[in-house]
């Protein structure tokens, strides 16, 4: 009996974890993204006229919203995004995830605006895919720094938009970008 009654629970847990959203809720999701992106460049366009111009010659771009934490020697972090292929007005949404290795410490909130200037690019951001690089990243409040191996592209123009924390770090970091394909349509 106890094991059938467990049995019964773990199905049920199962279940639920594998729930799909409502129309309603993947509405609001949706939303819920593209106004997060259009709040960012807002900020970052009002900060600095020219990110327009580069938005406008642009294939496509994508803002992520990311929390990452630091401690001495790993790291974690995590949050959402939203790709915009300008070229066909169509919107890719994605779960992100960053694991880190190195020296540095602290917690931050802050938007990312990656603006995508090649076809190629563009295409690879949109299939989702694993992304490594090095990177030195110091912030305090809103205000922020950040280089890295993966950022030293003519073709995509990074943008940071910090919104609180502080952090210092020198890390070796892997960024994976899934598409949430409950959000976007078409997958």
């Amino acid at each position: 009996m106890i094991k059938r009654l467990l049995s019964t629970l773990a199905l049920l847990l199962l279940l639920s974890a594998c729930s799909a959203l409502t129309q309603s809720e993947i509405e609001t999701k949706r939303g819920d993204l593209n106004a997060m992106a259009d709040k960012a460049i807002a900020e970052l366009v009002k900060s600095d006229p020219s990110i327009q111009d580069e938005l406008d010659r642009s294939v496509g771009y994508v803002v992520a919203d990311m929390k990452p934490t630091k401690v001495p020697i790993v790291g974690v972090g995590g949050g959402n995004g939203v790709l915009v292929d300008r070229t066909i007005d169509e919107h890719t949404y994605y779960t992100i995830s960053r694991f880190d290795i190195g020296g540095g410490w602290g917690v931050r909130a802050y938007k990312a605006l990656f603006i995508i200037n090649s076809e190629e690019i563009l295409e690879k951001v949109k299939s989702g895919q694993w992304k490594f690089e090095a990177g030195a990243e110091v912030s305090a409040g809103t205000a922020a720094v950040e280089g890295g191996s993966g950022v030293i592209n003519k073709d995509v123009i990074t943008h940071l938009l910090a919104e609180g924390g502080a952090s210092a770090t020198v890390t070796a970091r892997v960024v994976h970008a899934d598409v949430d394909e409950e959000l976007t349509e078409g997958h």
